[in-house]
């Protein structure tokens, strides 16, 4: 096996040590996303930022069967051809935490970086396959069409680049938007709307939108919808606002009446929300470990979990079906270690041989989800660098197929 460093604990680097703590160790609001301090702010959103709740309801907690296995044994090659372990995997990545189900039992988990299973850790960018699961249900539902045009329910947005986009087209992100600065940031997609939605501070002579309502009619198109696949945190924010408008809610009541409070849930889930209180719900839900893990086992059963059918059937089963793996091809995300992927409701979408697809989200946050596998992967991070920049991702990349290989075909 190769040799690697094992990264620092958010205590190891003495972030946020003391009282109060040092100045360069401090984490604040302003720094919450780079490296090193996410690995304090990943498990500490709440005294961050402003949230709304997210409730578990009445229920009582659905508990985890487990069959905990040895799974040191499983290894893969990264792209420099180097071997490892799962366990380096998980040791390399940043892991804050990870939960590994198969066939509905829990085989493998740990937690590192002082992380607990009732921690909250934030999804970053997986949250937006929360919201596309909300409104695939609701298409499903009938509260509206796939292939109706945007500004059927936003007006608002008739002048903008969403004037003649489709729902289907924002939920695929195959939108064409002109929106990504050319600045060094990696963090921002765009500063004025970071700044709308509350992740950065304003500048002392900043005049720009003071929230996503503001802020999403200014975006102006660039080519033409449906050719090729754009990621784009604009567009959960759209949906966002058209299952809002919808249904006269927020869309933490939306996912609590639909989702979290028929889970089984152990602990609230939270939205972490802009000045204008409006969720970001392409980058802030915060959930625990565990709770993810039932999500994702949820959806792996056909959306039926805790004696219920919490999704319909025909919603869950079609994640993995994907959308076009042409329009994925020709986008900027394309590269060649997502050959042949799609990305579908918000999800990404492999369309490897278990048919795995995911949420993902800066950082290295995970929720894989393989189907003829019968495993659900929930793994929560702090890597220091955003992607594509880091390596988070592809060490999961590699390491989870063969996992799932083994476990579809031979077993441990």
């Amino acid at each position: 096996m190769a040799d690697y460093e094992k990264p620092q604990t958010a205590v190891e680097i003495g972030l946020m040590q003391g009282f109060p703590p040092a100045a360069n160790l401090t984490v604040t609001h302003a720094n919450q996303l780079f490296g090193p301090y996410n690995r304090w702010s990943f498990q500490n959103e709440l005294k961050l930022n402003r949230t709304a709740d997210v409730w578990r309801g009445k229920g009582t907690v659905v508990p985890f069967d487990y069959d905990l296995q040895d799974i040191s044994h499983v290894t893969y090659q990264n792209r420099a051809g180097m071997r490892f372990s799962f366990d380096d995997m998980v040791e390399m990545s940043h892991t804050d935490g990870i939960i590994v189900l198969h066939q509905g039992k829990v085989i493998y988990e740990r937690y590192l970086n002082g992380m607990q299973s009732h921690t909250l850790h934030a999804w970053a960018s997986g949250s937006k396959s929360m919201t596309g699961t909300l409104a695939a249900m609701l298409a499903h539902e009938g509260l509206f069409s796939l292939d109706d045009l945007v500004i059927k329910y936003l007006p608002e947005l008739a002048g903008s680049g969403y004037g003649d986009a489709t729902i289907r087209q924002v939920m695929d992100m195959t939108t064409a938007l002109r929106f990504a600065e050319d600045e060094l940031d990696p963090v921002s997609e765009n500063w004025q709307y970071s700044v709308a939605m509350g992740w950065r501070e304003k500048t002392a002579d900043y005049s720009g939108a003071e929230s996503g309502y503001a802020f999403l009619p200014t975006i102006q198109k660039a080519g033409e919808h449906g050719d090729h696949f754009t990621y784009l945190t604009t567009n959960s924010d759209v949906l966002a606002w058209i299952m809002k408008r919808l249904l006269n809610q927020p869309l933490a009541d939306i996912m609590q009446e639909r989702i979290w409070s028929k889970l089984g849930a152990e602990r609230d889930a939270f939205w972490i929300v802009a000045p204008s209180t409006e969720e970001t719900s392409g980058s802030g839900l915060l959930t625990t470990l565990p709770d993810m893990a039932r999500f994702g086992q949820m959806l792996l059963q056909n959306g039926q979990f805790n004696g219920r059918q919490i999704v319909p059937a025909e919603v869950a089963s079609d994640f993995a079906n994907g959308a076009s793996q042409e329009a994925f091809a020709r986008g900027p995300a394309a590269s060649p270690g997502n050959v042949g992927w799609s990305y579908h409701n918000q999800w990404w979408v492999t369309h490897n041989d278990y048919h795995a697809y995911m949420a993902m989200g800066y950082g290295g946050q995970l929720l894989y989800i393989a189907p003829d596998a019968d495993l659900v992967i929930a793994k929560f991070s702090s890597y220091p660098t955003p992607t594509p920049a880091g390596n988070e991702f592809y060490s999961a990349f590699a390491a989870f197929p063969v996992l799932a290989k083994i476990l579809a075909t031979q077993g441990l």
